[in-house]
């Protein structure tokens, strides 16, 4: 006997029991997928070996529960999965695709690109199914990937359990999160920076993770911030990548705690994907995830080399959004998400608010919304993207809320709904009311008056930099637009590396061979609310330790460059008179880290190279000692 054939009588005698005797499934619009435990109870955790077929005939097509298993047919592993979903008798399961072997195998489930990892979810407090489908659908409009989704209904054990949405799983692989394969052996160089997937959210057994050194409330005790590794997986990293993704994020986190996290060279915008933030905070100020920034908040991080810097997303597990939560206010249309922290478990990191109060991220925000908000989620796009949703799942619904009739009487409280709606339609109506109440407060206060620079990124390497003379080069070159911007400027931490803009004309001089570092910042009165790109400036770069026979006037102790730097960079000097130099580098405490200098030097200026490849990823300080001169300076090195 097929197991389909046992399945189906399986059904028919479950059929019979008044418990599933209001329910009568003998086809679908949708695809139907069929799981046979074998007597087995499906746990949390681990996955338990069943069997799993699925009938899907094609877009038009009716599926029988009599038509072969066309469009899968082999082994799979199950686990519950969830937190609070647990709760509920309609579970959400985990699935991995596998063979006779009982080893994973990559397939195209539903149309969908082939993986082995993939999310059954139940939908059981978002009666509309739609709120996850419709989030994902907007992250991947906007260019970032996020879940693709496909409706079926799913029989477990001859048990008919309803309408359920088939997720991908987030991982890395080519088609979700396109990040480098790390290996055992990936801990020096290049390959130890990447690729990771990070998630802010609750500690599971068997987890491996880090808490902050931030809580998510200032000097609170009861608010730590936990970050759990997702790839490479806990059995698999080994403790240098761990490091190294702690110690960048770490970094991070150290630059927005501190007064200079807006400093154009020395603050966050050369450690993160400014972009990919912007995204990720629309995304969940517009659907007002309840969850927002502290739960399934993934990060991920490729190689130095694949770009490198630290990028916010995939977007997951949103169905607590949308006004549906009775808690925290989520069910206002008004308020912003980022600036919500609690003094106690899983809260929001401290740094969702630092973003928020700069006027470059808020302005980019403000850009990206008015971009968008009359396309992507223009209430016309999306009303026209439920109906035709509401429409694909009619005859599925009406069997489910059958199955789960207690999802609509207002007697029974559904965790955490903040209404107790009779029937769907005044839950879809509701949805509609809160969007279009949520997009003309979002109008309201990312106002399309935002201030923006559209910088460009010319090579500046083909550019023959003469020293003592000044290079002129087209602000065009630079600059394409500008909105709402008083003041254009550019500077660079050397003084033996001076831009001016002169009109239409940006003039570059360079004193002495070496490499700079220049970037363009936008005002709008005397607020900073653009930066560029980094320019880097390359002239002859030398190594010599007496780089200048020219006297200075005056001691000085130059900015360090690059910075930031891994794992090595200059720092520059310069000495008016014979005197005893010393070069010391300090922690973020004050301990001394290393002496790069001791003894007497002649007039003149200098550098000294710093390597801080033994030392982890933090702020570090370099003073000079000449006599009774001294200086220092802040730097900050990423591993």
């Amino acid at each position: 006997m097929s197991y389909q054939v046992f399945f189906i009588l399986l059904f028919l005698i479950f059929n019979s029991n008044t418990y599933f005797s209001q329910v009568t499934f003998t086809s679908s619009n949708l695809p139907i997928i069929v799981i046979n435990t074998h007597g087995q109870t499906i746990p949390d955790d681990p996955k338990i070996t069943a069997d799993m077929g699925i009938i899907d005939n094609g877009p038009g097509q009716r599926n029988n529960l009599t038509d072969p298993f066309n469009a899968y047919n082999s082994k799979i592993g199950i686990e519950i999965r969830g937190h609070s979903s647990q709760m509920f008798e309609k579970k959400q399961y985990g699935i991995e695709t596998r063979d006779s072997l009982g080893n994973d195998i990559k397939v195209s489930l539903l149309g969908l690109p082939e993986e082995s990892d993939w999310v059954l979810n139940a939908s059981y407090i978002d009666k509309t199914f739609l709120r996850n489908v419709i989030t994902y659908k907007l992250s991947n409009d906007l260019g970032r990937y996020a879940s693709r989704t496909r409706y079926c209904e799913v029989i477990i054990n001859g048990n008919y359990f309803g309408l359920y949405i088939l997720q991908e799983k987030i991982k890395r692989d080519k088609n979700r999160v396109n990040i480098k394969k790390m290996s055992a052996t990936d801990i020096t160089g290049d390959a130890i920076t990447g690729g990771y997937i990070v998630k802010i959210d609750r500690v599971d057994p068997g987890d491996k993770y880090w808490t902050s050194a931030y809580p998510a409330m200032y000097q609170s005790t009861k608010a730590p911030v936990t970050y759990v590794h997702e790839y490479p997986k806990a059995a698999d990293i080994v403790l240098a990548q761990q490091n190294y993704i702690k110690n960048y994020i770490n970094t991070f986190e150290t630059i927005m705690y501190s007064a200079f996290y807006r400093d154009p060279f020395a603050g966050y915008y050369s450690l993160i994907d400014v972009d990919s933030f912007v995204d990720y905070y629309l995304i969940n100020e517009f659907t007002k995830n309840t969850d927002a920034y502290r739960l399934s908040a993934f990060l991920y991080k490729n190689r130095d080399s694949e770009g490198g810097k630290l990028v916010m997303g995939p977007v997951w597990d949103y169905d607590i959004c949308f006004g549906l939560a009775d808690y925290d206010d989520g069910f206002k249309p008004e308020g912003w998400q980022a600036y919500k922290h609690y003094d106690g478990l899983w809260s929001s990191p401290f740094w969702t608010t630092n973003l928020m109060i700069d006027p470059v991220f808020k302005n980019k925000l403000a850009k990206r919304w008015n971009e968008v908000k009359n396309k992507t989620f223009s209430i016309s796009s999306l009303t026209s993207f439920m109906e035709e949703n509401i429409l694909l799942t009619a005859e599925a619904r009406e069997r489910n809320f059958t199955k789960w009739k207690d999802l609509f009487n207002p007697a029974v409280y559904t965790w955490p709904n903040q209404n107790r709606f009779s029937n769907y339609e005044d839950e879809i109506n509701y949805l509609k009311t809160w969007i279009s109440q949520r997009t003309a407060w979002l109008n309201n206060n990312l106002p399309s008056d935002y201030s923006d620079v559209e910088w460009l990124t010319p090579d500046l390497s083909t550019i023959n930099f003469e020293v003592g003379k000044a290079t002129k080069i087209p602000l065009a070159n630079f600059v394409k637009s500008r909105t709402n911007i008083s003041l254009i400027n550019f500077q660079t931490l050397d003084l033996d590396c001076k831009p001016e803009l002169i009109g239409d004309t940006l003039a570059i001089t360079v004193q002495k061979p070496g490499n700079y570092l220049m970037k363009g910042t936008g005002l709008w009165e005397s607020n900073i609310v653009s930066v560029s790109p980094d320019y880097k400036i390359n002239v002859i770069s030398t190594s010599i330790d007496n780089t200048n026979s020219h006297i200075p006037v005056t001691f000085e102790l130059f900015q360090n460059y690059p910075n930031p730097f891994n794992p090595s960079t200059i720092i520059n000097f310069s000495i008016p008179k014979t005197s005893h130099i010393i070069i010391r580098v300090f922690d973020i405490v004050g301990r001394e880290v290393v002496t790069l200098m001791n003894e007497e030097k002649l007039p003149g200026s200098y550098n000294i190279n710093f390597n801080g490849s033994n030392l982890p990823s933090g702020i570090y300080f370099y003073s000079l000692l000449a006599g009774s001169y001294t200086q220092t300076k802040k730097m900050v090195l990423i591993r």
